[in-house]
């Protein structure tokens, strides 16, 4: 599994991310035409800390063009990266990014308006690592690409050329691909050392779900969610991840044991193995998100010769404070529709090409769907009125209230900006930056190919 480059922010010269095309064996010795950032596929993970300012320069050498946007950061609008920050093939994007928030991992991705699935899927995204003086002096696993791991998980189709296929445009359900890669190749396999081991887990794939657990059914802890840490670490076997979440999990491996990541309810009889050349292939078909199809997607050994943190995680991570929710406080309901449903009252298909929605209208760049006042704590209710979708908003992280009607797990009592919907749930979110007309900050479904069809709007905050 390649460890993506580290590229920090240590001196006043700008971190330079130049898009451009190139070749990447995502098959072993298949030559694949892919675009990425400073490389051929994928790109370096940018680690920044927290009260910084940091000079970013994006570059865009690929024919086409493309808005990059920080998913995670909470940052003013203008820098938030959106559709209306397109950046013209040859053009530059020159920006002063301030960090001010709390440690996390974060990524960095395309939001081309109809043009970000394709964009995500032929190879632009990259990790955004954040760090604050918490993170640094908790005693957690933190040697980069030793045991501090970036993950990256996503789906693809190749064709027998060693082609990407991508057909997003009749693709209700979102883009699936039928192997799953890890870091940008198949097959992947990683030593570790003889300690605990931290995994910052990103779904990045356009549309796919995960159950990410271990072969043997081990017990790992989960100590962040997109945000920021959890209070205290929260002993896990398994997690559901869909696209744009992030997670950190910390697993032990101090008995030496080797241990395989999966995604699926069960090996037995549902995985394929290095025997019969089945691994990172798809079995079953029938759920969305496909949280039913089973992969093994990273193989790990142990290298007892490789520095090892022996230590024990610490009882506290973070110290979040949840408001109570007041009756004076705003709340804002959304509806997210998908093509003929009959149980979408009222709903105006103000584009009928996109035919995807919130509140009974497609996307439309020209208009601002809601208006926020800042630094005011706010309720969100979020209803789908077709199957499941991750719903993200730009510009903050927020603090889940309830998932269908259910109390947030402790699991999922951190800070968030990516919340699955199967019916409905609700959170807490305040902003604290501002986001002009020119450049509002967007909501919309994480599914790229149905924010591409209209699953999205926009807002102000002022």
């Amino acid at each position: 599994m390649p460890i993506p480059e580290l590229m920090e922010s240590e001196s006043d010269a700008p971190l330079e991310l130049t898009m451009g095309a190139g070749e990447w064996e995502i098959l072993p010795g298949v030559r694949t035409s892919t675009i990425g950032f400073n490389g051929p596929y994928l790109g370096p993970t940018v680690r920044l800390r927290d009260g910084q300012n940091v000079p970013i320069i994006y570059r865009n050498n690929l024919s086409e063009a493309v808005a990059v946007h920080g998913h995670g950061l909470h940052v003013p609008g203008e820098l938030d990266g959106g559709p209306q920050r397109e950046i013209e093939p040859g053009g530059s994007w020159c920006l002063e990014l301030p960090v001010r928030q709390q440690a996390c991992t974060s990524w960095f991705h395309p939001h081309t308006h109809g043009r970000t699935g394709p964009q995500v899927y032929h190879g632009l995204a990259a990790f955004i690592i954040i760090d604050d003086e918490n993170s640094t002096s908790l005693p957690l696993p933190n040697t980069y690409g030793v045991d501090d791991l970036p993950i990256v998980v996503q789906d693809r189709t190749l064709d027998g050329q060693g082609r990407l296929v991508y057909s997003g445009d009749d693709a209700e359900d979102g883009f699936m691909g039928d192997r799953v890669t890890v870091n940008g190749i198949t097959d992947a396999t990683r030593a570790v050392p003889a300690g605990l081991v931290r995994f910052r887990l990103l779904n990045g794939s356009n549309a796919r779900y995960y159950r990410f657990r271990f072969s043997d059914n081990r017990v790992f802890q989960k100590i962040a969610t997109e945000g920021g840490f959890l209070n205290e670490p929260v002993p896990i076997r398994e997690i559901v991840m869909l696209p744009g979440e992030r997670n950190e999990i910390v697993v032990d491996f101090f008995d030496g044991q080797p241990a395989m990541l999966v995604s699926g309810p069960s090996l037995s009889g549902a995985a394929g193995s290095r025997r019969n050349g089945n691994r990172g292939r798809r079995r079953n078909d029938w759920e969305p998100g496909r949280l039913t199809d089973a992969f093994e997607l990273l193989e790990l050994t142990v290298d007892p010769t490789l520095p090892a943190f022996r230590g024990r995680l610490p009882r506290q991570l973070n110290s979040i404070s949840r408001p109570v929710p007041q009756s004076d406080w705003p709340v804002r309901r959304f509806e997210m529709f998908m093509p003929d449903n009959d149980r979408r009252r009222g709903a105006q298909r103000t584009n009928v090409s996109m035919a995807m929605g919130i509140n009974g209208r497609a996307m439309d760049m020209q208009v601002i769907n809601e208006r926020v006042t800042r630094h005011q704590w706010e309720r969100w209710a979020v209803r789908s009125l077709d199957g499941n979708h991750p719903f993200h908003v730009h510009g903050c992280s927020f603090l889940l209230l309830s998932q269908e009607g259910r109390p947030v797990s402790d699991e999922d009592a951190g800070w968030k900006d990516t919340v699955r919907v199967d019916d409905r749930a609700e959170f807490l979110v305040r902003f604290e930056h501002p986001a002009t007309d020119s450049f509002p900050y967007m909501y919309h479904c994480h599914i790229l190919e149905h924010e591409d069809r209209g699953m999205m709007g926009q807002f102000t905050v002022t």
